[in-house]
């Protein structure tokens, strides 16, 4: 039994809503405000581009002139790949990575001491409680946002959603796209930007970029498009020579029409190899042995594709999963699907297979996956800490999370951090800077990894204001951002 994938909607950047979020300081109590052959008509692009033809007025800006660094560093490098799993929701921290005990927390959580410091419900997270040296765990994040639609923002793009630029702003994976483009292969097939199971009005687009570092959108309940079986490869050909005949008049223009005709056509380029290449479609098969080791879920066919998509080494570097469903504001710890019991469970199995996985694989040149990618486990923000509330849940709580790394010469068994014994408020920041971490020293971090300069900024935006990789502003003023050394040797 094979199991497989589809190609979702290309993503572009989350529109505006109020905040219903509001912000409680804990210590003043303040308020702080399916079909064989694809179909590649023109419609197909109206449906599929809405990026593209969003992004009209962008155009001066497809190929960024005048990219600066603004101060210098020294990036760590190592990475070729990135693996974002984003806890969609909001993951309660005191029930997973920053275990805590109390009055609230059933007996069946099973709390063990693992080694000083370091208590885990094996309930929960048996599997990654055995494989605690595999990964590190920073348990002194602060967040700046509350809200799902604004911290969902936050976590793709490092800044604060602004509704005038949300066309304008790139995501964190097409930033790693366009650094990357250099060392594109002509044997490379697969699209360097790749997001899973993350709705198409959540994922944040390539912004004043051109198209082709657009994220590649899959569904994992979806089949896959990219099996052109022999017998319909005439059909496919016929249809690919109609389209291009269709679109050279506005390929030919000078003027915009014809400018935009240009980045419709890099989309089409972009899917082009993988329709041209038989390999394509083993990538987005999972075997059925893998399915189960990796828990038979959602979120576990999610890492075991980001697997795939590592080891075929096919041009694809930077993953993007949307592990969802944390928002347990109420009957928390229910058992069965949507509770805290079963994401912990899939989470656990799908994980800690991928670690070893990636520990155990190796790519042409002898190197183990797993010191080539950079693995980073975060979510927009925590949960509220000590009992659950009136409706047995958690809400949300931006003064206390987790996040966890791994891969690319992350020291594994290494604690970042302390909070307070109900979880709410940290009481040990466990790095070098007088202060939380926050979303962008971790994506500062990412960027290091992969050998890119997150000082760089591009002066050649259609807004004239420039666009910086990571802002060193913030909500509370000037914050200077930079990457945690504490995970590394």
């Amino acid at each position: 039994m094979k199991h497989t994938y589809n190609q979702g909607l290309p993503g572009y950047c989350a529109g505006y809503h109020e905040s219903v979020g509001q912000y409680l300081d804990p210590k003043t109590n303040r308020i702080e405000v399916p079909t064989s052959v694809p179909k590649l008509t023109r419609r197909d692009v109206m449906r599929l581009g809405g990026l593209t033809i969003g992004s009209y007025f962008l155009l001066p800006c497809l190929s960024p002139r005048n990219v600066q660094a603004s101060q210098r560093v020294n990036p760590r490098g190592g990475a070729d790949n990135v693996i974002m799993i984003f806890l969609h929701g909001g993951a309660s921290q005191m029930d997973t990575f920053d275990f805590k005990e109390g009055p609230w927390m059933p007996q069946d959580f099973e709390p063990k001491t693992i080694h000083e410091g370091l208590k885990m419900p094996m309930g929960l997270h048996p599997k990654m409680a055995e494989r605690h040296e595999k990964y590190a765990i920073v348990r002194s994040m602060n967040f700046w946002e509350s809200e799902h639609t604004r911290g969902t923002y936050y976590v793709q793009a490092g800044r604060i959603l602004s509704p005038a630029r949300t066309h304008e702003i790139p995501s964190i994976g097409s930033i790693v796209a366009l650094e990357t483009a250099g060392q594109r292969r002509d044997s490379d097939f697969l699209p360097p930007f790749v997001s899973i199971n993350i709705s198409p009005t959540d994922v944040v687009g390539p912004g004043l970029l051109n198209s082709k570092y657009a994220p590649m959108g899959v569904q994992t309940d979806k089949s896959s498009p990219f099996i052109v079986d022999g017998k319909e490869r005439k059909a496919y050909e016929t249809r690919r020579e109609l389209l291009n005949e269709l679109d050279s008049s506005w390929r030919n223009g000078t003027d915009n029409r014809g400018r935009l005709t240009e980045d419709i056509e890099a989309y089409y380029q972009a899917a082009y190899p993988m329709l041209d290449n038989s390999k394509a479609g083993e990538v987005f098969k999972l075997d059925e042995d893998d399915h189960k080791r990796y828990g038979e879920s959602k979120m576990g066919d999610s890492m075991l594709l980001s697997r795939n998509l590592v080891e075929a080494d096919s041009g694809t570097k930077f993953v993007l999963i949307d592990a969802g469903g944390w928002d347990l504001h109420q009957n928390s710890y229910v058992k069965g699907a949507g509770g805290q019991y079963q994401l912990c469970w899939d989470l656990d199995n799908g994980l800690s297979a991928l670690l070893d996985d990636l520990e155990e694989k190796t790519d042409k040149d002898g190197r183990r996956l797993i010191d080539k990618t950079f693995i980073m486990v975060v979510g927009e923000f925590g949960r509220t800490p000590g009992a659950l509330n009136h409706h047995k849940g958690r809400d949300h709580h931006r003064y206390a999370g987790f996040s966890l790394f791994a891969g690319a010469g992350v020291q594994g068994g290494r604690i970042l951090g302390a909070t307070d014994d109900q979880g709410g408020t940290v009481t040990d920041f466990g790095w070098h800077r007088p202060r939380p971490i926050y979303p962008e020293d971790t994506i500062a971090t990412l960027y290091s990894t992969m050998g890119i300069d997150w000082t760089k900024k591009i002066t050649d935006t259609p807004s004239g204001r420039a666009f910086e990789y990571i802002e060193n502003i913030s909500p509370k003023g000037p914050m200077i951002f930079g990457q945690i050394d504490e995970l590394f040797a």
